[in-house]
């Protein structure tokens, strides 16, 4: 067994600054940190002609069974990889921080049901998921504290494509998905983005300093089956 693993999700609704803050801790922290990409990006990016899932509007249909196979998809790839990532960082002999890009609840908040019918779905264990993940870091989307501005970037923006009202509504239903994770961590954009990378990079630190605990490690754990 090497160093200790520490693992956080990363969350929260459009423009809350994940990319950037994300960005910021490769430069703060280097290898001390490893990041596991967005599940749905890298799905979205295969090309449809390439067996890829397609993107509405554009290559398919919008349907609720196309939505059901693409979440079903995004569940399998973000598991796949929190455990190659969490993996690679047992083999190391330093302590290591595993920063999720979005975690497996993020999906509940594009369901209709919420998280009830979301895991009730997908055959996901609720106390589960919360094992995953050591802390859970919901970033406040800019359209809940500064609605002007949000509407400001998002005119310059082609691919945000949601209103100040349908973001709001989003980052809500992204905080419900973790809500009752022992260590749920909201930050707000009131302060700009420099206080929510700030607030990151405390957490992380106390969490490289946390000394090893008498538990199953994030590499033991079992993550759902689905």
């Amino acid at each position: 067994m090497g160093g200790k693993i520490r693992k956080i999700a990363l969350t929260g609704g459009p423009c809350a600054g994940k990319t950037a803050l994300l960005e910021s801790l490769k430069a703060e922290f280097g290898d001390d940190v490893l990041i596991v990409p967005e599940a749905a990006t890298q799905l979205l990016a295969v090309p449809y002609e390439e067996g890829g899932i397609g993107i509405p509007g554009r290559d398919v249909e919008w349907s609720q069974e196309w939505q059901d196979r693409f979440q079903k998809m995004i569940i399998e790839k973000q598991l796949q990889d929190e455990t190659f990532y969490t993996q690679l960082a047992d083999g190391r002999e330093r302590p290591t921080v595993v920063v999720c890009d979005r975690g497996v609840l993020d999906g509940a908040a594009y369901t209709t049901g919420g998280r009830e019918e979301f895991v009730q779905k997908f055959n996901l264990q609720l106390e589960t998921c919360f094992q995953l993940y050591d802390e859970v870091i919901h970033l406040n989307s800019l359209a809940t504290d500064k609605p002007d501005l949000y509407e400001e970037l998002k005119s310059t923006n082609p691919t945000r494509f949601e209103d100040a009202e349908r973001a709001r509504e989003l980052d809500e239903k992204l905080f419900a998905a973790y809500e009752g994770h022992p260590n749920h961590l909201r930050i707000q954009s009131g302060e700009g983005i420099e206080h929510k990378i700030e607030t990151c990079f405390t957490e992380i630190r106390k969490l490289l300093r946390e000394p090893q605990e008498d538990k199953e490690t994030q590499s033991e754990l079992k993550p759902p089956v689905i």
